[in-house]
């Protein structure tokens, strides 16, 4: 019995093929590389516009759980609410209030970019109280921040950082009027 050799080629890789793969792999990373960063900006720009939405979101609450108490409507403007209501320590006069430093009051015109949504209680100058939300948009000539139909009070705002901006709108039955 004969046992034939069987003849391997042992010849390596040409200089042809290693670029060709080198180039089929460069591609394969280069598309993995941007397809994680472009996912991370996506990410990044979904938890930005999340904060911002529960920023503002927390205010409206506090706005509508507070308005809807109100036992009377002292004065509604395009940018401010005053009434008073007993929110557990008295009757009291209260404001919800677009604010910024550099414009005089009363708002409208609105002359600055942004504004803080501000609330004050019992002292209602301008420029009192706490801030409830930053970054709120100029509102445009059309639209306002405040407005009522009947014994319902739309407040609507839109908010903004960077390149990420959030539009809230609620309507508050006042129950007490």
């Amino acid at each position: 019995m004969i046992i034939e050799r069987i003849r391997i080629d042992t010849k390596g890789l040409t200089f042809v093929e290693l670029i060709i793969t080198t180039a089929i792999l460069s591609i394969l990373v280069l598309t993995i590389g941007y397809t994680f960063v472009a996912g991370l900006r996506l990410w990044d720009e979904g938890y930005n516009r999340s904060d911002i939405r529960t920023d503002l979101s927390q205010a409206m609450e506090f706005l509508s759980k507070n308005l809807r108490q109100a036992r009377s409507l002292v004065d509604l403007t395009a940018g401010s609410v005053t009434f008073t209501a007993d929110l557990g320590d008295g009757e009291a006069t209260y404001r919800v209030y677009l604010y910024n430093a550099s414009d005089n009051e009363p708002n409208p015109p609105y002359t600055q970019d942004t504004y803080e949504l501000r609330w004050a209680k019992t002292a209602l100058t301008y420029g009192s109280g706490v801030v409830l939300a930053k970054d709120i948009m100029r509102p445009d000539a059309v639209s306002k921040p405040f407005s009522q139909t009947g014994n319902v009070i739309t407040a609507d705002f839109v908010t903004g950082r960077s390149n990420q901006s959030v539009a809230l709108r609620t309507s508050i039955e006042l129950r007490n009027l």
